[in-house]
């Protein structure tokens, strides 16, 4: 019953404002009457009929009017709320809420404040996650002029050292009358190296500008990368005799193969044998590990050189980043072999990483495998 009050109390304001003048009535009502009451037993005071009734009118107004104020200032307590939570709202705090008590206007108010400080709050993340990605697309920009800038700085160093020596034999061999035969030969040699290391920069920077901006095709096919890095490894068998390396192969498992474009993946490895060659030590090891699991293909290739910096690791896959100017500057580097592998292993969905530690430089590369072929293998062999 007391339930069925309240809820009847609180599911409407005009009932609430119905329910306080009828209690405030009855309730006034009932204290003049006993004021009334009491005044009639007392015999020593006379009042007439019409002044008894002008009192018990004032008193039941005054006490209605008191009872109603009593009983509507619950209400007007909580719109005082409803008030203050507006003012916070409008002040920017967008996680003030209302407390909802009733079950009328009143709620329904409160309940709309309360999604209104919602929506205010949901456009001021949007608003700071625009803010956010403005200053992103802010530094991106600064970064891309930042790295154009860096393409053009060294691209222009790279090339200015072989073309001044291509310029400078070449103008010797055709201004001096006193060159021997062998020495005309021999700066035309010259000339002709730096001609191609230019050649090779420029075949660099053609082929990463065509991978960066994904203009290039592949041409997929299943491919052996096992026996594939057996085949750079024997390629590279006099660079490595040159330089005094002994390449040590470890492929536990011949047949693993992966579906990608057989001329970029021989192009990664043979990037990664020649940073060996240019970085690493002579008279030392170079160590080639090929291990497959059930969904990748792990290429291990291990050199002994210069340790790389803590702080260079995470820039080496960087176009036209160096960890030493000068190194690689001399080792005819031109700072895009690393980045071109890594874009090229990136479109065949693998990652590429680097460690270096005591003296060992590790590249580790990985593929995803292709396991049905493998199958298809070992049930032909089955067969026959």
């Amino acid at each position: 019953m007391i339930a069925k009050l309240r809820s009847l109390f609180i599911s409407s304001f005009r009932w609430r404002i119905l329910i306080n003048v009828t209690l405030s009535y009855i309730i006034a009502t009932a204290v003049a009457s006993i004021v009334d009451l009491g005044i009639s037993l007392l015999k020593f005071i006379h009042i007439s009929d019409n002044a008894n009734l002008l009192l018990n009118y004032v008193i039941t107004f005054g006490l209605f009017i008191s009872i109603f104020f009593k009983l509507m200032n619950i209400t007007l307590r909580y719109i005082n709320s409803l008030n203050k939570t507006i003012q916070d709202v409008t002040l920017g705090d967008y996680d003030a809420r209302c407390e909802i008590e009733y079950d009328d206007e009143l709620g329904m108010l409160a309940a709309n404040i309360n999604a209104l400080s919602n929506t205010l709050h949901e456009k001021e993340k949007e608003a700071n996650i625009l803010r956010e990605n403005e200053q992103l697309a802010y530094e991106a920009e600064r970064n891309a002029e930042k790295q154009k800038n860096d393409l053009i700085t060294n691209v222009a160093h790279d090339l200015r050292t072989p073309l001044t020596s291509v310029i400078g034999y070449l103008d010797l061999i055709g201004s001096s009358d006193n060159l021997s035969h062998e020495d005309i030969i021999n700066y035309a040699h010259i000339a002709y190296n730096k001609s191609l290391r230019l050649k090779s920069m420029m075949d660099d920077l053609f082929e990463f500008t065509k991978l960066d901006n994904a203009k290039i095709k592949m041409n997929l096919n299943i491919i052996n990368l096992s026996e594939l890095i057996l085949q750079l490894t024997d390629e590279y068998t006099l660079l490595f005799q040159e330089h005094a390396i002994e390449p040590i192969l470890s492929i536990k498992d011949h047949n693993l193969y992966v579906i990608g474009d057989g001329q970029l993946l021989a192009r990664v490895f043979d990037n990664l044998f020649s940073n060996a060659l240019k970085y690493g030590y002579d008279h030392s090891q170079l160590k080639v590990e090929v291990i497959g699991d059930e969904k990748t293909v792990t290429i291990k290739i291990m050199n002994e050189g210069d340790t790389i910096s803590k702080e260079d690791l995470p820039y080496i896959f960087d176009k036209f980043y160096r960890a030493d100017t000068a190194r690689s500057t001399n080792a005819g580097g031109t700072g895009l072999g690393l980045a071109i592998a890594k874009n090229i292993v990136e479109m065949h969905k693998g990652q590429i990483f680097m460690t270096s530690h005591d003296h060992i430089t590790t590249f580790i590369v990985q593929l995803p495998r292709h396991i049905k072929k493998e199958k298809m293998d070992k049930e032909s062999q089955g067969t026959n």
